[in-house]
């Protein structure tokens, strides 16, 4: 008989996987994390601008419209004249100067006991003449006194309403009446603006002798040479160069009254005619106007940039779009000036990088409209020309 032989398994072991199919299948997973990666980056940087730039609208129920915000109007004024550094004149000059009152307001002057008792006692005098007259109904000429710390630019500002209430008279198709609505109307102003500056002289005194206080910091000796004198002497400039500001408000405010009032002597018959828009053009500030513009435009590519980035069309350019927006906003803050606001630098810094990143690559192709529009020219491209 045959002897019977055990039969023996043979295990065949599993065929390693090729080092090229390892790096194929890493590097899919690295390509696909980046994708990913790339547009939760785009869809958040795009929300965070068209957010921002929904705030700088208002909608008008009345009219139906949208409008510039009055809020972003004001705080992208006070941005714009608070801009440090070499490029300071070019963004303060996209500002209205509100009659040059860079020239007038900042005027380093000391305060004296002196200079301060006879301005205390030239403001009680007016304040009670002024009550006396409001009571009694009858108020006088306006009363402006070259000593009172503000005095040249009230009599800028003046002169500026004058010459716009002089082409204002001049209209011929006024009547009589009209005229002298428009006269009563310069003279009410002119009564505000004295009561304006009798009421805010002090405070007006007290700001320009902080800036002799500091002027005369800066010139002791070794004073810009030790770093925390340098530092504090900076933040206090940046704190007495805001303070004008809400003076600077008000006499914007006395602006639109003025240009209200002789808008409003306008009869009904004469408001449906091309005298209105006379009037109109006569009592714009084209300052005002070209701020406006601004405002406009930086609205609208802050919500621009922002709705495409979301829906991935045309990425590459809102992203230089949005990024060209942040390097201005960075420009006007530069960390290296003394009382520059560093940390708003830095922060607009990262966002600007992660916009040039954007603008490089292919954010919008995965997940975006310029993908589909990229995927359907390419196939016209290869379809083949019908004669």
């Amino acid at each position: 008989m045959r002897e019977h032989q055990p039969r023996t398994n043979i295990v065949v072991a599993p065929k390693p996987a090729s080092p090229a199919s390892n790096c194929q299948s890493a590097s899919s997973c690295c390509a696909w994390s980046w994708i990913a990666a790339l547009v939760f980056l785009r869809l958040v940087i795009g929300w965070h601008f068209f957010s921002e730039g929904m705030k700088k609208f208002d909608y008008d129920a009345g009219s139906q419209e949208w409008q510039i915000s009055p809020k972003f109007a004001a705080i992208n004024e006070g941005f714009l004249n608070g801009a440090k550094g070499p490029l300071a004149s070019f963004f303060q000059n996209q500002a209205p100067t509100t009659h040059d009152w860079r020239k007038h307001l900042p005027v380093a002057k000391e305060m004296t006991p002196r200079d301060l008792e006879k301005l205390t006692a030239w403001v009680t005098r007016y304040v009670a003449r002024r009550q006396k007259e409001l009571t009694a109904g009858k108020p006088t000429v306006p009363e402006f006194v070259d000593f009172v710390p503000g005095a040249a630019w009230a009599e800028r500002i003046r002169s500026d309403w004058k010459q716009t209430a002089e082409r204002f008279l001049a209209l011929k198709q006024l009547s009589k009446a009209e005229r002298a609505v428009g006269e009563a109307a310069l003279l009410k102003q002119e009564l505000n603006l004295a009561d304006f500056l009798a009421e805010n002289a002090l405070d007006i005194q007290a700001y320009q002798h902080e800036l002799w206080r500091v002027k005369q910091a800066k010139l002791e000796t070794g004073a810009t040479e030790i770093p925390f004198r340098t530092e504090r002497l900076a933040t206090k400039e940046a704190e007495t160069a805001r303070t004008p500001l809400r003076w600077v408000a008000e006499v914007k405010q006395f602006d639109t009254f003025l240009a209200d009032d002789l808008k409003g002597v306008l009869s009904t018959e004469h408001r449906e005619t091309t005298l209105a828009d006379r009037v109109e053009n006569i009592v714009a500030d084209p300052q005002a106007k070209k701020m406006e513009r601004n405002n406009r435009l930086v609205a609208c590519v802050v919500t621009g940039a922002g709705l495409c980035l979301l829906a991935g069309i045309f990425t590459p350019l809102a992203a230089l779009a949005a990024a060209g927006f942040l390097l201005l906003v960075m420009a006007s803050q530069p960390p290296w000036v003394a009382g520059a606001r560093a940390e708003f630098f830095y922060y607009q810094l990262a966002e600007f990088a992660a916009l040039v990143l954007l603008a490089v690559s292919c954010a919008g192709k995965y997940a975006g409209l310029d993908g589909i529009i990229h995927r359907w020219w390419t196939k016209r491209k290869q379809q083949p020309n019908k004669s």
